[in-house]
């Protein structure tokens, strides 16, 4: 399939694709290496590295979905992304010498917004699992900060129960979440359905005052546009058609019929372990078990590796290739 067939937003070009993967990667070893030198103190200087890895790490799991790529590897993924920002947590509490301090903003609207799409492809993702490490970098210290949000904890609530999250009665970001909130309040899934499409008709404009607002533009940190949070509100509030809201662009439509399909896999949402929910693993490092392995990124890619033999890298311009367990454990007939 051609690159322009399976993008998922027209504004991505092949090039540029392949380019900002490169930029990325560059990015991400370049601030593993040393501090930023706009820190006035080492400290500072890995604080700001931390943050600007784990953004990277994010943005390319967004502009790889945005180029057509297959989701199930981004499962892995995700959790790469959770992990970067948990050790840009630990450097901003080193930084700050409070455990209080939030790693998300619950007032800044970028990182608000950025939270929430982290949120939505954890529920998209089936990852459930890794919401209760996304909430510790929000809670504080034995709760302290739990509450800040009414919207972050009703979305939480549905992966781990509402007794284990906190009260709250303010909306910090009213424009343009107001409406998503009031999907959650909904009392039927036809109701629920209206407020999403509500949402999802200011969500770009209401955003303009994010630093990736229009980045398509000058094709300059553009890695796609998506409202992964509205995405999970259809799983979550148990709407079955979406396809009145196939016409914004910043529905991740494909995403949401994937999560659909593969729910059967994930019964409790990816929260516990199974036999079909192990992590992909991608290439470079160990196989963790003994087995027949695939990778989606060629086909009839199946293959028996040894616990302990590395992975290897099919190569091409598309980035990092993922293995995945193979439901099929038989030999193949001679």
């Amino acid at each position: 399939m051609e690159f322009h067939e399976k993008r998922r937003q027209q504004f991505l070009g092949e090039k540029y694709y392949v380019q900002e993967l490169k930029d990325m990667e560059r990015g991400i070893e370049l601030f593993g290496s040393k501090p930023a030198g706009s820190g006035d103190t080492e400290l500072e200087g890995w604080m700001i590295s931390y943050r600007s890895i784990a953004n990277d790490k994010f943005e390319r799991l967004c502009l790889r979905y945005t180029a057509g790529e297959p989701i199930e590897p981004l499962r892995a993924e995700l959790e790469e992304v959770i992990a970067a920002y948990e050790r840009y947590g630990e450097q901003l509490w080193k930084y700050t010498g409070d455990r209080n301090e939030v790693v998300f903003s619950f007032v800044d609207l970028d990182e608000y917004c950025q939270l929430l799409q982290i949120i939505g492809l954890c529920f998209l993702l089936h990852r459930r699992d890794l919401l209760p490490r996304v909430a510790a970098l929000q809670d504080g210290e034995n709760g302290a900060t739990g509450g800040c949000d009414w919207l972050f904890e009703e979305i939480m609530s549905h992966a781990v129960g509402p007794e284990s999250r906190y009260e709250s009665e303010q909306l910090c970001c009213g424009k343009p979440y107001e409406p998503l909130a009031d999907a959650f309040c909904d009392e039927t899934p036809n109701d629920a359905l209206k407020n999403v499409d509500r949402f999802l008709k200011r969500w770009y404009k209401d955003l303009a005052g994010t630093g990736w607002h229009d980045a398509h533009i000058e094709q300059a940190g553009y890695y796609g546009y998506w409202s992964f949070e509205a995405g999970a509100a259809v799983l979550l509030l148990g709407i079955e058609d979406d396809s009145s809201l196939h016409k914004y662009l910043y529905y991740p439509k494909h995403l949401v019929a994937w999560a659909k399909e593969n729910a059967h896999r994930f019964p409790d949402g990816g929260m516990t372990p199974t036999t079909t929910n192990r992590p992909n693993v991608p290439a470079g490092t160990p196989c963790p078990e003994t087995g027949w392995w695939f990778t989606p990124a060629q086909s009839a890619s199946r293959r028996y590796f040894k616990q302990g033999e590395t992975m290897p890298s099919l190569g091409g311009d598309y980035g990092l290739t993922f293995w995945q367990w193979s439901p099929d454990q038989s030999a193949p007939s001679l």
